[in-house]
């Protein structure tokens, strides 16, 4: 307990201290902090949180679980290293403003890529603690034999136009990673939330959703305020109600989720969560563990590579 009260107060002041150098700087126009702006609201976001829900339920991912939570971070990094990729396909968005010094630039940016999937998912674990849906119950009801099958196409369908036609349909690439990962996590007897909405519980699924849309507000909101910022290139039939984006942001939720569910098969079905338990079957062989980690670095390094191959021409040349 004594421990944890210490990483509790030593995670607030370093809040504190992200809130006031990263607000000033950018209030100031403090280069780099002004271009890099949205590391700096983001990881203070998620250090503030993780600290309230401490405080309000005694347990938090980065005070109670914090080896969880840096895998969580490192996991995030990659999964928004494999975004770009598919963005470079998709375009669905572009950067503007980007820092010249590539250290600053990959800093920031690999900084952002990580706290993604912290921020909702230590959200979701702040609005658990504030009650939020708790006690909620809907009708359970039996998974036909036939709906992974079902959920699988669908997501590989939706995936497959988003590919086939970007300029229309990538936002059909947001729901696809739930489709297709549910089936697995049926299957792996790991964390799911369609096994949970069929239970009957469907609280963590609607805290998810919103939590997704509470980051995407407040993504946007940092993204505007930061000197370096993303672009979307919205669809045609989006662009008269440009605000109908937010509404991808809890799809977007449950996909990191089942995705990070998934993940989690290569450590046993450990997970970010307080009530996480050990996956029944078959264990992945270790070298695929290894194989994982090892592969991290490395997609985020192609990532890296080709942001600045789209949107940094001076460095084009540059290894």
């Amino acid at each position: 307990m004594f421990e944890e009260e210490s990483r509790a107060k030593s995670a607030l002041y370093l809040a504190f201290f992200l809130t006031l150098f990263g607000y000033a700087g950018r209030y100031f126009a403090v280069e780099p902090v002004n271009n890099q702006f949205f590391p700096f609201a983001a990881w203070s976001f998620v250090l503030l949180a993780d600290n309230l829900a401490w405080r309000f339920k005694g347990s938090s991912p980065l005070v109670s679980r914090t080896e969880e939570f840096l895998v969580l971070a490192a996991w995030s990094a990659a999964f928004g290293a494999l975004a770009e990729l598919l963005n470079l396909r998709l375009g669905a968005w572009d950067y503007t403003g980007m820092c010249s010094t590539l250290s600053t630039r990959w800093t920031g940016r690999l900084f952002s890529w990580a706290a993604a999937l912290p921020s909702v998912f230590v959200l979701a674990e702040l609005l658990e603690a504030l009650r939020l849906f708790r006690g909620i119950r809907s009708r359970p009801f039996r998974l036909p034999s036939s709906a992974p099958a079902l959920a699988a196409s669908s997501g590989a369908l939706l995936l497959a136009a988003a590919l086939a036609f970007p300029s229309a349909c990538w936002p059909l690439a947001v729901p696809a990673p739930f489709l297709l990962a549910e089936p697995l996590l049926l299957e792996l007897g790991l964390p799911s939330l369609l096994r949970e909405l069929s239970g009957g519980l469907p609280a963590k699924t609607l805290r998810l959703a919103v939590s997704g849309l509470l980051c995407g507000l407040l993504w946007n909101w940092w993204n505007s305020a930061a000197g370096a910022s993303w672009v979307y290139r919205a669809p045609d039939w989006l662009s008269q109600a440009p605000r109908l984006i937010y509404a991808g942001f809890p799809f977007l939720a449950l996909s990191l989720y089942s995705l990070y569910s998934l993940a989690s098969w290569l450590r046993g079905g450990r997970t970010w969560e307080e009530a996480s338990w050990t996956a029944p079957g078959r264990r992945p062989h270790p070298a695929l563990k290894w194989a994982a980690a090892a592969a991290v670095p490395v997609v985020c390094y192609a990532a890296l590579r080709a942001v600045d191959a789209r949107t940094v021409s001076l460095f084009l040349g540059w290894i």
